[in-house]
């Protein structure tokens, strides 16, 4: 079984405080093989990219890899407003566009595709000291593309990690702060890296079972 993870840096998962063994790939995979699955991991992500990076380099990074699975975590980087613009980086109809683009390509190369929402920010994300943040909530802008994925899951009948919902069901039964699990309210730490490993585990572990 090969997965392609295709994403952004938070996919990418290293980083100061992240070192490999620590990202969701390698405790994913350990988690599968454990279980008997013999399963190979690629990381495929880029750090600052968006869904047209992802669109433009797809037949490249994951069509010619030749998966049997691929999953697409795109977002942050999309509804992302930048200090002075009124705009995210990427508009939600330009956003949904690209994700289906990305599942249309890997179908027709007998590709499947699981779909996942990207995690919520942290109150002390760089970002919330600009508007609309700073009114708003630093994730008043990337509901509507979190929304976005899960409208794509159902239309496309394509299975769904919703790993913005579990973080937020996290928070909530623990009573820690989202930011526990962020190195900087935005990118994962090994905490944060374990629950999107574990989040990802009860759908993919379901598909490999079948």
């Amino acid at each position: 079984m090969k997965i392609i993870c295709l994403g952004d840096s938070i996919t990418l998962g290293i980083r100061p405080g992240v070192a490999n063994e620590q990202t969701f790939e390698f405790l994913l995979t350990s988690m599968l093989v454990d279980d008997g699955i013999d399963v190979e991991i690629i990381n495929a992500g880029i750090g600052g990219e968006n869904t047209a990076g992802g669109l433009e380099r797809f037949a490249k990074d994951v069509i010619g890899a030749h998966p049997d699975y691929v999953t697409i975590m795109y977002g942050t980087n999309d509804a992302a407003v930048n200090e002075g613009c009124t705009e995210p980086r990427v508009c939600l109809s330009d956003y949904e566009s690209n994700l289906r683009s990305m599942i249309s390509q890997a179908g027709s190369a007998g590709i499947a595709s699981i779909i996942m929402t990207p995690i919520p920010l942290g109150d002390h994300w760089s970002y919330v000291g600009h508007r609309p943040y700073k009114e708003q909530g630093a994730n008043c802008v990337i509901k509507a593309y979190v929304d976005a994925v899960r409208k794509i899951a159902a239309d496309e009948s394509i299975p769904l990690i919703d790993n913005h919902a579990a973080w937020w069901e996290w928070q909530s039964k623990t009573g820690s702060r989202i930011e526990t699990l962020q190195t900087d309210s935005c990118h994962p730490n090994p905490a944060g890296h374990k629950l999107l490993a574990e989040t990802m585990y009860k759908v993919i572990h379901m598909i490999a079972k079948r």
